[in-house]
């Protein structure tokens, strides 16, 4: 027999839980909108155990969530949070507490969730004061052990500790059991194909498919470094009804891409059976024409096989992603790297089936100076790698290296810069999001951080956009650094006759870089704010420092 939930008037209904995966909406997001899917479980697993006890919606769009809330208010909501989303969330809790007061209860998860009890304490005390509680890791668990808890007496929900939930009690945090990564998968249906995600299936939203959980590998800088669990997979046989399901709804759209997002897709030996079907979907439905995943990082036999089943389609080919090679920094950073001879082999298997092969590397990490990374930039070059991508270290929520004890062992000294156009105005509110970077630490400076800087702009120019790749590959060949080349060309002796407008250059870039710089968040959403009001509330053009100067080069 059907439960009901008991309102504060005395009418009875089930319970309406409303989730929110939100996203900011503009011309420069547009086309980088993907379906709610994290959601989309958790809301599926909770309809699989309550039923007709709850109602579920899905929300990207926070205008679109709010208007329904304001027509039907919710009695839970449920928020992922990212680094990209945290301001957005933190209106919309602002917003839910001014309409509803106590009577709704809020939910936080997703990737900016630690698992440390005194992160976990900050979170809820000072960036969003008005949650409930956090839940860590995979949701389904510890949201379904809250639900349960109100469809039993909801005055009682936060008295005693619930499993896989983190709550306030007089400001100090309870822990549950930790259940985070222990969901059988077996047991969660898909939110695709119970028609949970139909909404986000005929417009510009990519669709993202999971197709296994948990990633092994420790890294303190990634949000997935802090879990600890098991590798497992969804059944099978959903993945791949699930796969004939999406391309058949995306077959007048083939321009989409299919965005896997396993952590290391091609680490399970049925990951080659899954390629072969993504691959049958392409042949049946001409859906997907491209496939978008990160292949394991040991880059087994397995994930050989993979990529030579949809090397026609996959977007990136081979990726062997290092971050660095300094052994004090991996150790630091808890990550161990391919070897030199599995990197060598790797790269000669991928030209041999015409597959391109990239290396991201992070510049930032604890005990890594200026020559080291320069020495990895100089060795991924004589390797032969096709791309080599450099990114600066980011600082955020969920990741152990934002802990205090992190960031004070190392030396992290920060600044903090725009994230993209991920800020926007509702009700008269602005709000704006930013991404915070170490500009120097115990083993680099900052005249170091802008060195490297100039790098990242050159090797993004060159091997992203092609300039005159072909030339700096003859270079390269006469046995010449390209780091070096690159840093003359970026630090010229100023003392010779230079033309005016390659000086010019030079000092607008310096002055790009720079002015994207800002001491604190605050400032960040002020320049944001007057960006917005000088554009007619609308936003402005992204800085793109790397693809307008390389334009402009």
């Amino acid at each position: 027999m059907t439960k009901t939930f008991a309102l504060k008037k005395g009418v009875n209904r089930s319970l309406n839980i409303m989730f929110g995966d939100f996203c900011y909406v503009n011309r420069h997001t547009h086309y980088a909108q993907y379906a709610p899917l994290a959601i989309g479980l958790i809301a599926q697993y909770a309809k699989q155990k309550f039923g007709n006890d709850i109602k579920v919606s899905l929300f990207k769009k926070a205008d679109n969530f709010l208007d329904q809330a304001t027509k039907k208010p919710p009695d839970v909501v449920g928020l992922s949070v990212y680094f990209w989303n945290t301001a957005l969330n933190q209106y919309v809790v602002k917003r839910l507490r001014e309409m509803f007061g106590r009577d709704v209860i809020i939910i936080l998860g997703g990737p900016s969730i630690d698992i440390d009890k005194h992160e976990q304490q900050k979170f809820l005390l000072t960036t969003f004061p008005g949650a409930n509680a956090v839940i860590a890791n995979e949701g389904e668990i510890g949201f379904c052990n809250i639900i349960q808890k109100i469809l039993g007496n909801r005055k009682t929900v936060f008295k005693e500790p619930i499993d896989g939930v983190s709550f306030l009690d007089r400001n100090q945090i309870i822990q549950g059991r930790p259940v985070g990564l222990t969901m059988d998968l077996s047991t969660v249906g898909s939110p695709y194909l119970s028609g949970l995600m139909d909404d986000f299936m005929h417009s510009d939203y990519q669709p993202l498919i999971q197709t296994s959980r948990f990633c092994p590998y420790t890294c303190t800088f990634c949000v997935s470094g802090k879990n600890r669990g098991k590798l497992r997979g969804y059944p099978i046989e959903q993945i791949k009804e699930e796969l004939r399901y999406v391309s058949k709804k995306y077959a007048d759209r083939p321009y989409h891409t299919m965005y896997l997002v396993d952590e290391n897709f091609g680490i399970l030996k049925r990951d080659v059976e899954i390629a072969e079907a993504i691959k049958k979907c392409k042949e049946d439905f001409g859906y997907p024409q491209s496939v978008s995943f990160y292949n394991d990082k040991r880059f087994t036999d397995t994930s050989r096989k993979v990529l030579e089943i949809v090397k026609d389609m996959t977007q990136y080919g081979v990726t062997l992603a290092l971050q660095t090679e300094n052994p004090e920094s991996l150790k630091a950073i808890n990550r161990r790297n391919v070897t030199e001879e599995e990197i060598d082999d790797a790269i000669l298997w991928a030209k041999g089936i015409g597959l391109e092969t990239s290396t991201e590397l992070i510049f930032g990490l604890p005990y890594e100076t200026k020559d080291n990374f320069i020495d990895v930039l100089d060795r991924s070059i004589k390797r032969g790698f096709d791309n080599v991508a450099i990114h600066n270290l980011l600082l955020m929520d969920g990741i152990e290296m934002n802990r205090p004890g992190f960031r004070q062992k190392y030396g992290f000294k920060t600044k903090y810069r725009p994230n993209a156009t991920h800020y926007g105005i509702h009700n008269g509110t602005f709000f704006a999001e930013y991404e915070e970077i170490p500009i120097s630490s115990n083993s680099f400076t900052y005249e170091d951080f802008m060195e490297v800087r100039m790098l990242n702009f050159m090797f993004f120019t060159v091997f992203n956009i092609k300039f005159q790749k072909w030339f700096f590959q003859f270079v390269r060949h006469l046995g010449i650094s390209l780091s070096k080349f690159f840093s003359h060309f970026m630090k010229p002796d100023r003392s010779v006759d230079w033309p005016d407008g390659y000086l010019r250059f030079l000092d607008d870039f310096k002055n790009a870089v720079e002015d994207e710089l800002f001491d604190t968040p605050e400032e960040v959403v002020a320049k944001a704010k007057e960006i917005f009001l000088a554009n007619g509330n609308d936003v402005g053009e992204p800085t793109r420092i790397n693809m307008n100067f390389g334009a402009r080069l």
